[in-house]
């Protein structure tokens, strides 16, 4: 989650919707008000409404992973791979000329997943000059440049102009800078006052008629099978079991004032058991669906739904009174044997009373992989693993967050345009023929999708963050010479990036100046195997995955 603080919190029936595997108010724009789409070479005239491309997962980028798309920007394409976040509104791409990018690859805050050079492209315009695009996160890190535009693709669709923020100054603290692609309402943009909010991807994807309304879905899948995918414009019925559960999402808190604007993808948790070794212990039940469940006595767990954070992250007293006693095989640094990662256990999770949510251990129990090596890592009780279960502090808007950890297990539909999410049961590994179904725009389009197939909800009765006006530009699509993005499982993750295989044994851990998380994680990590401090861990590698990628501050 790359969400803003100081604007609110951070992709039409002629064209098929994408669909991308995976392996962050009422406004305008400098005036604009209204978009018309223009034919151009390539384009093709019917498609089905729907566009997508893989995802996957990266666990030697990040402790405990994050997940990754594959782009293109500009004439000629220049490949790029981001960071998938829905916990933020911004596309941004590293600039080839920022410092940062000059660092060699071994550096632990270098450059990774392409960089972008606009002088090598004969379609990039600049927007807003630097600093006009200017954000910071959580942990401290910072993306500075100019806004541009351009062609961006995504599956096999090319639609300019796409609006992105350029990194020409990057400062990345806790591991690799890479680019960002957020999926988020576009009120919560990087952008230095409300009248320079822009259309974002889902909304040019909308505008530009290649999908009906602001809505995508996303399936993650297993944690080991690396690489899933996310469909912009419609519903893919073979990646999930049961009916859809469709709920509205809640408006954020500010010092315990509803702010009443739907503008983030936040929903609750009302009751959650594990179950271990065939018996299964309640832990809370009976929480509110609606905003009382911000009350400090409501037992609901207020959570935003965030691709971009890795972690579980849930309340401390909760942590201390259900987590710790029910997986006592974690350490005090977060840490456990990955034996028990096949074990028998797995949380039952209630999201807004409707819909019940299995996640096996295998989902918050993953192989700790060293930056530097790309190696798993090893002690003498065998491979250490990351557990993905956080305790933690309220936002400052007052949700938890429902990171990776949770979402592998979910099939999750987000429909900005309704301020709703529609939920179900992950179908993971699964190997049946695509059965995509386009959702028309309106209140009824997810359920009139589905046919039966779908527990619907009333309408959100809180205000929407709408679609940003506009009127001065004509989007252009066409089909892209080759689908972006179609490698699948371990072959779709770039190969500085796949694991190596497994550690040395030793207990080590690494060396504490690896390449992908930064070098406080990795000696953090190296700590913990021989049980170091539980606040260096907590803060230095968990904490950081979960909350660093999430937290961003308009500057």
């Amino acid at each position: 989650m790359r969400s803003l603080t100081l604007t609110p919190l951070l992709l039409a029936s002629a064209c098929a919707l994408p669909e991308i595997h995976i392996e962050k108010r009422d406004k305008h724009n400098n005036g604009a008000t209204n978009y018309f789409r223009r034919a151009i070479p390539g384009r093709l005239d019917k498609r089905q409404s729907t566009v997508g491309t893989n995802i996957f997962n990266v666990l030697s980028w990040s402790s405990g992973g994050a997940y990754y798309a594959n782009l293109t920007v500009g004439t000629p394409p220049q490949p790029q791979t981001v960071i998938l976040d829905t916990g933020s509104s911004d596309l941004y791409f590293d600039a080839s000329g920022a410092q940062t990018c000059q660092l060699p690859e071994d550096n632990p805050n270098s450059c990774r997943g392409g960089t972008y050079d606009s002088s090598k492209s004969n379609t990039y315009k600049e927007v807003s000059a630097a600093p006009a695009f200017n954000t910071s996160f959580g942990d401290g890190s910072t993306a500075v440049g100019p806004y541009g535009s351009d062609v961006v693709g995504v599956g096999d669709v090319l639609v300019q102009p796409v609006q992105f923020g350029v990194a020409n100054e990057v400062n990345s603290t806790t591991g690799y800078s890479i680019g960002l692609l957020g999926l988020g309402y576009s009120a919560n943009e990087a952008v230095t006052s409300i009248e320079k909010a822009y259309q974002n991807l889902p909304e040019v994807l909308k505008d530009a008629g290649v999908i009906n309304s602001r809505l995508y879905s996303i399936y993650l899948n297993d944690e080991r099978a690396e690489s899933g995918s996310i469909l912009f414009g419609g519903i893919d019925k073979s990646k999930y079991t049961g009916e859809l559960a469709t709920m509205n999402f809640l408006p954020p808190v500010y010092s315990g004032q509803v702010d009443g604007l739907i503008y983030q993808f936040i929903t609750t948790i009302t009751a959650a058991n594990v179950t271990a070794n065939g018996q299964t212990t309640n832990l809370w039940e009976g929480g509110s669906t609606d905003i009382n469940a911000y009350s400090s006595d409501d037992t609901s767990v207020p959570v935003l739904l965030d691709t971009g954070s890795t972690a579980f992250q849930i309340p401390q007293s909760y942590y201390a009174r259900y987590i710790a006693p029910a997986f006592p095989f974690v350490n005090n640094q977060g840490l456990c044997s990955c034996k028990y990662a096949t074990s028998d256990y797995y949380l039952s999770l209630e999201f807004g009373g409707k819909v019940s949510i299995r996640v096996d251990a295998s989902e918050f129990i993953v192989p700790y992989v060293d930056p530097e090596t790309r190696k798993t890592q090893s002690d003498s009780n065998g491979e250490v693993c990351v557990f993905l279960i956080q305790p933690g502090e309220r936002s400052s808007r007052g949700f938890y967050i429902a990171g990776d950890a949770v979402l592998r297990s979910m099939y999750v539909v987000f429909d900005l345009d309704n301020g709703q999410a529609s939920i179900a049961q992950a179908k993971v590994n699964n190997t049946d023929a695509p059965s995509v179904v386009t959702v028309a725009a309106g209140p009824t389009g997810v359920a009139a999708a589905v046919a039966s197939g779908v527990e619907t909800a009333a309408s959100n009765t809180w205000s929407i963050a709408p679609e940003v006006a506009t009127s001065t530009l004509s989007y252009a699509v066409s089909t892209a010479a080759s689908t972006i993005g179609t490698a699948t499982g371990n072959a779709a993750i770039p190969e500085d990036a796949q694991v190596a295989g497994s550690g040395s044994g030793s207990g080590s851990g690494g060396s504490g100046t690896g390449s992908g998380s930064g070098s406080s994680s990795s000696a953090a990590a190296a700590g913990i195997v021989h049980g170091g401090d539980l606040t260096a861990f907590w803060v230095a590698s968990v904490w950081v995955v979960c909350l660093g990628l999430g937290v961003a501050v308009m500057m």
